[in-house]
């Protein structure tokens, strides 16, 4: 009698214990098929999101004006996210901070307008950066870009897409007075 019932709690046991691995193999299964899941998600919305930056040609100081066009199939907002890192010719870097408004200090950057691509005011989604829409960009650097010196700016969507350009501060164009 007693050997029965030591074989009926070790067979309990044994149906308890392989149930509570079968039921943690099916969450397991399931975290990592969610997890799965949202990757696919973010990798498509990447693969969907194309920007590129265009600088204007003529800089001679101060704060920096980009044009940054949304050339993939995603819109674009969220700039308290969005990356803006300036590389300079002497090996430094200065990552710069969001700014609601615009012009920024020092340091900052931000948005001064969104556009359609042919100039005229963007009509859907305002503050959202649509296919087909640009947005003026105001960088103001942290230090200032020496004359004939050429820094990298890379700017950066949430989801790690990037785009750069090169800005190169003008030599100045001093002339004697002649004396």
């Amino acid at each position: 009698m007693d050997t029965i019932l030591v074989s009926v709690v070790a067979l309990a046991l044994i149906i308890m214990s392989t149930l509570t691995v079968t039921v943690s193999t099916f969450h397991a299964a399931n975290s990592l098929t969610d997890a799965w899941k949202d990757m696919e998600v973010q990798a498509s919305e990447t693969r969907r999101t194309e920007i590129k930056a265009v600088a204007a040609d003529d800089y001679d100081g101060g704060t920096i004006e980009l044009s940054v066009q949304n050339q993939g199939n995603t819109d674009l907002s969220n700039y308290a996210r969005w990356d803006v890192i300036i590389q300079y010719q002497s090996g430094g870097t200065s990552h710069l901070t969001y700014a609601e408004e615009s012009p920024p200090e020092p340091g900052e950057w931000a948005v001064d307008g969104i556009f359609m691509t042919d100039g005229s005011p963007e009509v859907f989604g305002l503050n959202i950066l649509n296919p087909s829409e640009a947005m003026t960009v105001v960088v103001n650097p942290e230090t200032e870009i020496s004359a004939g010196e050429t820094v990298r700016i890379v700017i950066s969507t949430p989801n790690g897409v990037t785009s750069q350009c090169l800005v190169t501060r003008a030599q100045s164009q001093c002339e004697g007075n002649g004396d």
